[in-house]
């Protein structure tokens, strides 16, 4: 049983002593520590710390004390919570009191009503329990009350499944470095570029930005959406003008509202930043800068009037050393081009771009457990490993991957707290990410219609074809912007993949299913198999001896010693796999030529596990296509598996079939044959690459 503080008695309840009776029920729960009147937003509220008991911290996962505001009138109005938010961010809640959430009693009757209609359409808002005054007056003596409604209102809303731009520090996470560079741009008015992929929350950056500019008072924020048909079907000039006016609004002096010509506008700019030299800097800022830019598809006058646009801004800026801007978007081909048709392109050189990639995994971690024990959601380390892994910190696609497992949760009955394990999430990982193709999809949209070079790389990793990403990987115009954008990666054995395995999965099925075929894996056509084993081949056999000699110079473990693999005239002389026998004829020469002769060759240092630690630690990019080779090679000459190799062996078909089984695959034979082979010719080349780094 909890308590009231003398001090508490003492004060706050010494004058309002009618309140008493509304602390009562939770006192089966908490103990009220502190207690004051508090004005804000033209109302007045009781605030009330309370200091949850032990069950009670862990059944809602209560880090902090608890916030309970009272507010005595007999109708709710949004300035109540408007004013509860203010007091949770003012002192002594801050830092004392949980920041996500707090309690609120109301006379008004239909509060718990009132509260689901402001929620719906106010979802940045704290998690709020609502309870009306008299209920409380009526339960002082039932210790379940606080609890049941606890229960029915905390854990109920989904606070993962958010998708608009955060416009409050309620649900703001991470992105402590970003925020840090461009407060310390705004005090030197440079202009910066803000770049990434759909909803990584470049906005919600620039949102937070502005409210520290203004709390600090370090400038003056001018907004401008430029997706928006009220900006993008402006000329240069109107746009221009509406600065005007909106600079003569916020310091209050007069701006001729008449349509300017783009003579005139010029001078009223210079005029307008002028006027308020003295003041504070200006920063203006333009949002999906695509839309009113030399790219624009929509509103295509943008084409030719953002030369204009641009030339003036710079022009005022050369004079007004106080103003700067902030431009945002997908493309950051606006700021990167040195000319726009013939003319050089004022942005370039003045604009310093960044880009905004995933949360690291620790930013995730913060933001995925806050949000999810105020929901009943327990996450373990290794599962928020498995979502930094799945989804790449990409802060919508995490969320709403934690808000579908949350709804899997309340459909499978399962009691909450739930803890969510790796294998949880694994086990569900189809269903999930089928509801998350839409996302995918629009993450990655802008990407293929600016950058079609370096979306076909992205088609490439992700259908399989990494050997033919990697003889394109030299050229850095075919991945610049994928490595910006955060989506590469490369394991510890240098081998590619898409940082996202998430957006792999629909990049990969979204391409089978435009080309006609069942398979992720894009296997060769049945025309071209004997040209391209012919070239695959070839490129073995080269690019082995190549790895031989820098393994040589690098004084690295030898593979097969003073002379190369043997057998390589049979090896050169394999023939499409089409069938069983094909089959076993190939992996048998694949295996005296890559894997006995190495076995063989550790015998004669005296070394009988040679294969298994020298060459398996040596090189660990080549060991996986070697290890396949030989499991594939066992299962064609043993009935009986070792439980350890055939799980080595089952690990390597699911991989390579894609989880089908051996019946459900039409061409089942040569598409086991490509895959040793691109793994084979991959692992080489990682090596290599190791090798001369």
């Amino acid at each position: 049983m909890g308590s009231i503080h003398d001090d508490v008695y003492g004060g706050h309840l010494a004058q309002w002593p009618r309140e008493e009776a509304l602390l009562r029920p939770f006192l089966y729960d908490f103990s009220v520590t502190w207690a004051s009147k508090r004005q804000a937003y033209n109302t007045v509220l009781s605030e009330f710390f309370l200091k949850p008991d032990q069950q009670t911290t862990e059944a809602f996962a209560f880090s902090q004390e608890v916030m309970l505001v009272y507010s005595p009138f007999k109708s709710m109005e949004a300035r109540v919570l408007q004013a509860a938010d203010a007091l949770l961010s003012d002192s002594p809640a801050r830092g004392r009191v949980e920041r996500l959430s707090f309690l609120l009693i109301s006379e008004a009757a239909d509060v718990k009503a009132w509260l689901d209609t402001y929620v719906a359409t106010n979802q940045e808002s704290s998690i709020v329990v609502a309870f009306h005054a008299d209920d409380l007056r009526a339960h002082a003596s039932d210790q379940w009350y606080v609890k049941n409604e606890l229960n029915a209102q905390f854990l109920s809303r989904d606070l993962f499944d958010y998708r608009l731009p955060l416009s409050k520090d309620t649900y703001f996470y991470g992105r402590r470095d970003i925020i840090g560079k461009y407060v310390d741009s705004v005090k030197r008015s440079e202009n910066r570029g803000l770049f990434g992929l759909r909803k990584t929350g470049k906005t919600s950056v620039l949102y937070k930005l502005e409210r520290m500019a203004r709390t600090d008072k370090l400038a003056d924020f001018f907004f401008y959406d430029c997706k928006s048909p009220a900006i993008r079907k402006l000329r240069w000039y109107d746009l221009m003008g509406r600065m005007c006016a909106e600079i003569g609004a916020r310091f209050g002096f007069q701006t001729d509202h008449r349509s300017y010509n783009e003579a005139e506008v010029a001078d009223e700019f210079v005029r307008c930043t002028a006027h308020t030299k003295a003041r504070k800097r200006l920063v203006f800022v333009f949002d999906e800068i695509e839309y009113i830019s030399f790219v624009a598809t929509q509103d295509v006058h943008w084409n030719h009037d953002f030369l204009d646009f641009w030339q003036t801004f710079w022009a005022c800026q050369s004079r007004n050393r106080r103003i700067s801007a902030i431009v945002a978007g997908v493309n950051p081909h606006v700021v990167e081009a040195d000319m726009v048709g013939s003319v050089q392109n004022p942005l370039f050189g003045i604009f310093t771009p960044d880009f905004l990639r995933g949360f690291s995994l620790d930013e995730m971690s913060e933001m995925v457990r806050s949000l999810g024990r105020k929901m009943g959601l327990q996450f373990n380390r290794d599962a928020l490993e498995y979502l930094h892994e799945r989804y790449g910190g990409h802060p919508m696609l995490t969320r709403l991957a934690c808000s579908v497992f949350s709804n899997r949760v309340t459909t499978a009955g399962a009691v909450r707290p739930f803890a969510a394990s790796r294998s949880y999430l694994c086990a569900d990982e189809d269903e999930r990410e089928a509801e998350l193709t839409f996302y995918c999809q629009h993450l990655v949209s802008q990407l293929r219609q600016f950058y079609p070079d370096e979306y076909a790389m992205l088609e490439l990793l992700a259908s399989g074809q990494v050997v033919d990403y990697m003889e394109l990987v030299g050229y850095a115009e075919f991945t610049r912007h994928l490595h910006a954008y955060g989506l590469l990666c490369y394991d510890a054995r240098r081998i590619p993949s898409i940082a996202i395995p998430a957006v792999s999965r629909y990049v990969g099925i979204d391409l089978a299913r435009r080309e006609g075929r069942k398979t992720i894996l894009r296997v060769v056509p049945t025309d071209r198999r004997r040209d391209w084993l012919t070239r695959r081949v070839a490129s073995i056999s080269k690019d082995l001896r190549v790895l031989e000699a820098a393994i040589h110079r690098a004084n690295a473990p030898s593979l097969f010693g003073v002379n190369s693999f043997p057998e390589a005239d049979a090896f050169a002389d394999l023939s499409v796999c089409d069938d069983d026998e094909a089959f076993d004829r190939f992996v048998n020469v694949c295996n005296r030529c890559f894997v006995e002769a190495i076995e063989v060759y550790g015998r004669s240092v005296g070394d009988k596990n040679y294969f298994w630690v020298a060459v398996k630690q040596a090189f660990p990019a080549l060991f996986p296509a070697l290890e396949r080779i030989k499991l594939y090679r066992h299962q064609r000459l043993h009935l009986v598996l070792t439980s350890a190799v055939d799980a080595g062996l089952q690990r390597y078909l699911a991989q390579d079939l894609e989880g089908r089984t051996p019946s459900e695959v039409p061409s089942l034979y040569f598409q086991l044959q490509q895959c040793v082979l691109d793994g084979l010719l991959v692992g080489i080349q990682a090596e290599l690459t190791s090798l001369s780094s």
